[in-house]
């Protein structure tokens, strides 16, 4: 499991929300958020701004760097 994966699950979890829902507030196909959110599919740095900007996360909270993980911003979670 790589950490974009992981990242997504807690999203999800952290949300309250499923792999469709998660579709449907990106304007996303749902099978394609099916295959982003089991880590069959990469996300491409234009998607990762856009879920990032979504669910109030901060730039680049996203990429596999750890110096990207430690990014300043606000972080909350959509529904919170």
């Amino acid at each position: 499991m790589n950490s974009q994966h992981q990242k997504l699950t807690q999203l999800l979890d952290e949300n309250a929300i499923t792999a469709e829902d998660f579709a449907y507030c990106l304007g996303i196909e749902p099978a394609q958020a099916e295959r982003l959110c089991a880590g069959k599919k990469a996300l491409t740095p234009k998607l990762a701004r856009q879920i990032e900007q979504t669910f109030s996360k901060p730039a680049y909270w996203l990429d596999d760097s750890p110096a990207a993980s430690q990014g300043s911003g606000p972080s909350f979670d959509l529904f919170g």
